[in-house]
């Protein structure tokens, strides 16, 4: 039998119906910015939301194309991720370099146990806390605490969080090879993001403005964005459902939008929390209109456990 993980892309029997709902997805929102910028193509690469198209264009079509490849060059893939979240965390928080040499470490080796060895994976945080420990002992710095609590605070958010991809790849392929649950986070998720960047911004210029999720920590946060997020993340359901409707009832679907959009925000405001302790607006300037690598998957990494765990649990 074949291994799922190094399945032919063109063999997997949702790689076409996959694709032409990214390419309707994308021209129905190249549409949407045309309608925005009035009906001109005059500078519209270089608005605001134009960015945010082009960007999400390159990283949805970098994301299904190693989920779909799999085996090798979508560990390498997210790998990737995990570093320039990592160098992103060191920046931000002027983190000592040996910490971010360990986290990168301690990165390709929660990637190795998760992708070989999955019954060893919930011993990873023992080994981050142990790692990054003795390294602050070793070095003897009085200010230690608080790289170590920032360290193994990154190690638990970026790397032990984002290695569910792997379990839920393993959860998928013991179901199947469509690689379907992966492809629901790709879909899923920038939906809840635009979603509620839809819903909230309007609703911010109401009464419901004075509704903050947290106004210290993000300010332009309100609770009827929520409602964003989850219908986001309900529209990106539909858009899988042919492939994921053999796994979940419609209730479990529905409930499956509420997790996917609430944890949304939490993934969001998460990512805040830091950037206001640490006064600073994007993570980075790797992404066109996006800002950094981890102001595109702060939403991802609380995701995609919630994801793993609820489809664990109900299949």
């Amino acid at each position: 039998m074949q291994d799922p993980n190094i399945l032919n892309p063109l063999n997997n029997p949702i790689f076409f119906p996959v694709l032409y709902r990214f390419a309707f997805l994308f021209a129905a929102g190249f549409v949407l910015i045309f309608v925005l910028n009035r009906f001109k193509l005059k500078g519209i690469w270089r608005t605001n939301v134009g960015e945010r198209y082009y960007s999400w264009l390159i990283i949805g079509a970098l994301y299904l194309g190693f989920v779909f490849l799999g085996g090798i060059p979508a560990i390498i893939f997210l790998f990737a991720i995990m570093a320039l979240a990592i160098w992103e965390v060191g920046k931000m928080t002027r983190l000592p370099k040996i910490y971010a040499y360990a986290l990168y470490l301690l990165a390709a080796t929660s990637i190795i146990i998760t992708s070989y060895f999955p019954d060893n994976f919930y011993i990873l945080p023992i080994l981050f806390f142990t790692i990054l420990t003795t390294l602050t002992i070793g070095r003897n710095d009085e200010r230690g605490f608080s790289c170590l609590s920032i360290s193994f605070y990154a190690a638990i958010w970026i790397i032990f969080f984002l290695s569910h991809f792997i379990l839920l790849g393993h959860l998928n392929n013991d179901l199947d090879n469509t690689k379907s649950l992966l492809l629901l986070i790709g879909f899923a998720v920038p939906l809840a993001d635009i979603g509620a960047y839809v819903i909230g911004k309007p609703l911010s210029k109401t009464f419901l403005n004075k509704y903050k999720i947290a106004s210290k920590i993000s300010p332009k946060k309100i609770w009827a964005g929520a409602i964003g997020d989850i219908l986001g993340a309900g529209i990106g359901i539909s858009i899988m459902y042919f492939a994921i409707k053999p796994y979940f009832s419609v209730t479990q679907l529905i409930l499956l939008a509420i997790i996917i959009g609430g944890f949304s925000v939490i993934g969001d405001m998460n990512e805040s929390l830091v950037k206001r302790y640490f006064k600073v607006k994007d993570s980075s300037s790797l992404i066109p209109g996006h800002g950094g690598i981890l102001d595109r998957i702060d939403s991802v990494m609380r995701v995609i456990v919630a994801v793993y765990y609820f489809s664990l649990f109900v299949l």
